[in-house]
């Protein structure tokens, strides 16, 4: 999940909450991609349960490396990764 943290009717960091409180969710990543670029704000992201947090303004490339790396330590993570035929 791309999640902003200002959105018209939530804010990410309550849907952020909310995707961590669901057992259902566990499998999702969750990158913020906000303005917001203080250090509480990325701070409150990250303890909230986002795997990263990119503040505005960022590069094209920059975002795609960073779902890139999270997507690759959440297969480093699963169980039976890096096995035979994965």
């Amino acid at each position: 999940v791309l999640l902003d943290l200002m959105m018209p009717k939530s804010n990410g960091y309550e849907v952020c909450r909310t995707l961590r409180a669901n057992r259902s969710y566990d499998g999702i990543r969750i990158v913020m991609l906000t303005a917001r670029g203080g250090e509480a704000d990325q701070r409150v992201g990250m303890d909230l349960g986002a795997d990263a947090y990119i503040a505005k303004p960022f590069a094209i490339a920059d975002v795609v490396s960073c779902v890139k790396s999270v997507l690759a330590r959440r297969r480093e993570a699963m169980p039976g990764a890096g096995a035979a035929g994965s």
